[in-house]
């Protein structure tokens, strides 16, 4: 049985969100509580009670975050965001407990290759996986191909580039040290994909072909394709997986070509726990050392789509 009160920590936005209404719906009595750096987030109005925390990189992130645990009885916590998981992760806290509060995360391996995209790329690419050609704008010359250009840490869309060849040694200077990778171009054929492993269980997997509606998953459909399950099931070996992952690639030639990690739960989240990929209460029943049960997937060209969700906030609240 899963006992609340269940912590989420960077919470604020649309994942914290996401899962704040799978946990409401598959653990109804258990106490949702949130918190982020951000003392008004929206995320505020999904959960049951909500709270401040410093940015994950401040002195006394830890510190604030065990009191927390301590004022609130959290039994487990589950970190959202990716500065979160580098500092629990710099810590060697992932699979351990903190003020008695079970850590939610996927292994170490996993979050540490995902939270670096050249890393992913290197590890990926040494274990026979099917990567784009990556490098480090400044230290790394790119071969004659166009280039997409981001930050070597970070989440969803933010801070992309789209670099004609030609326009690479002109911009270079303005965007050293950050990761180029070569430009697949095929938007049509983008696809997302939760994975997960537990103990002795095989690997799961749940892939959605996906059209981007500012900077997540706006819509798509559940795609069966043999490549796609093999893939995640490499990556899957490749991390030596415990816990879920999302991984988002693009088919290029008919290989399918991973350019990210996601090693948390990712904004999909509600779409594939709705679809019975219930990844977020197989992880917390695996950490408490429970069977997470069988999976069905679901029906092929099974559609989802994002819609807004308008909410009024008092003053007091924001």
């Amino acid at each position: 049985m899963i006992a609340g009160p269940i912590l989420l920590t960077g919470a604020g936005g649309d994942i914290g969100i996401a899962l704040a209404r799978v946990l409401r719906e598959a653990l109804p009595g258990a106490a949702i509580i949130g918190a982020d750096c951000d003392a008004g987030a929206v995320g505020a109005e999904f959960v049951d009670s909500f709270h401040t925390l410093p940015r994950a990189d401040a002195p006394d992130f830890l510190a604030a975050l065990e009191s927390l645990i301590a004022v609130t009885g959290a039994r487990h916590v589950i970190p959202l965001a990716e500065a979160e998981l580098a500092r629990l992760s710099a810590e060697d806290m992932l699979a351990g407990e903190l003020a008695g509060a079970a850590i939610i995360s996927a292994n170490a391996t996993a979050v540490r290759t995902g939270l670096d995209k050249l890393v992913t790329a290197q590890v990926l690419g040494q274990a026979g996986l099917a990567v784009p050609e990556s490098g480090i704008v400044g230290e790394d010359e790119p071969g004659h191909f166009d280039c997409i250009i981001k930050p070597r840490s970070g989440q969803g869309s933010k801070g992309l580039r789209f670099v004609a060849r030609g326009e690479f040694d002109a911009l270079a200077g303005d965007y050293r040290g950050n990761l180029w990778q070569r430009w697949l171009k095929d938007e049509a054929s983008e696809y997302t994909c939760g994975v997960a492993r537990f103990g002795a269980k095989a690997t799961r997997s749940l892939c959605f072909r996906r059209r981007l509606q500012g900077g997540l998953t706006g819509r798509g459909e559940v795609v069966h394709d043999a490549r796609l399950t093999l893939a995640c099931e490499q990556v899957a070996e490749a991390l030596d997986l415990e816990g879920s992952i999302n991984i988002q690639l693009r088919m290029d030639a008919g290989t399918p070509v991973i350019f990210e990690i996601n090693p948390r739960f990712s904004s999909t989240v509600g779409f594939r726990h709705r679809l019975g990929f219930t990844d977020a209460i197989w992880a917390i029943k695996a950490r408490l050392g429970l069977d997470v049960g069988a999976y069905t997937p679901p029906v092929a060209g099974t559609r989802i789509e994002r819609v807004a969700h308008e909410v009024i906030r008092p003053p007091a609240a924001c």
